[in-house]
């Protein structure tokens, strides 16, 4: 699977929508559910399936989809 669509398949479970609503420019705030409860989950499920961790700064960064698989290609690179 295409590391992009596992991103948004990830996004899409821990948010409880449907896959339909996330893009590439998704982000923070464009659907209801991706409020600041909602980024803390997506982030430890994505740190979790990737086996991955990203630090504070980093989070605060993510803002949206493109974001959020720019740093996890960058991580999984590192491994």
């Amino acid at each position: 699977m295409e590391l992009e669509k596992k991103i948004i398949k990830i996004i899409a479970e821990s948010l409880e929508v449907s896959e339909d609503q996330i893009t590439e420019d998704t982000a923070i705030g464009d659907i209801p559910e991706w409020n600041s409860l909602g980024h803390i989950v997506l982030i430890s499920s994505l740190e979790k399936e990737f086996s991955i961790n990203f630090d504070p700064e980093i989070i605060m960064d993510l803002e949206d989809v493109s974001d959020i698989v720019a740093a996890i290609e960058e991580r999984l690179k590192r491994n």
